[in-house]
């Protein structure tokens, strides 16, 4: 049986409020060098904004970041799971729901934050799901799931050392994020937080 998310989660959960603008939401990502913010209204966690909500709904349609408020282009309902819940459930909800990141919350108060990545590291949680159809699944789950199920791929190739203010900034061991069809996740943050900084969009 897998673990429960009280163990597993991140507690150190980075918010923003919902009537920031997305400048706003782009500078604490940038800051925290992290690819999601969890959206508050009155201390209640209410929706998400990632990296591919300002891509999509901001750069892409070419909206002004300064004037653009949160709550216009954060993902919503917000998805919540309770940090009772098991590791290889909550990996199921994410296929379910094609999402990769789940804010816990208990009493309505924000107390954690999982994603699928610290979900499949954990033991029991491949076997769990291996098998499960994942027909509703958007691409970029399977694409995800499919590097952990098929073994020829998991050693096929590290993640790059990077690069940032003349310091190396690597993955070490079990924190190590590993190369997949999209290339490497943690390059696309710093790649992004980058573009953010010198976009004359932002």
């Amino acid at each position: 049986m897998s673990q429960k998310l009280k163990k597993i989660m991140v507690q150190r959960i980075i918010t923003v409020e919902s009537s920031a603008s997305v400048k706003k939401a782009a500078e604490l990502m940038n800051k925290h060098e992290i690819g999601c913010l969890i959206v508050m209204e009155k201390e209640k966690p209410v929706g998400i904004i990632t990296e591919r909500d300002m891509l999509k709904r901001v750069v892409n349609k070419l909206r002004n970041p300064q004037e653009t408020k949160v709550a216009e282009v954060m993902s919503k309902p917000l998805i919540t799971v309770t940090s009772d819940m098991r590791a290889g459930e909550a990996a199921k909800l994410m296929i379910e729901r094609s999402i990769k990141k789940l804010p816990v919350v208990e009493n309505g108060k924000l107390v954690g934050l999982v994603t699928l990545t610290d979900l499949i590291r954990c033991e029991g949680v491949i076997d769990f799901l291996n098998g499960l159809p994942l027909n509703n699944a958007s691409k970029r789950i399977k694409k995800k799931f499919s590097l952990y199920f098929d073994r020829s791929k998991q050693f096929r190739r590290r993640c790059p050392l990077i690069m940032k203010g003349g310091f190396s900034i690597g993955c070490m061991g079990e924190k190590c994020m590993w190369w997949t069809g999209d290339g490497c996740v943690i390059t696309q943050i710093f790649q992004s937080a980058m573009y953010q900084t010198v976009s004359p969009h932002l």
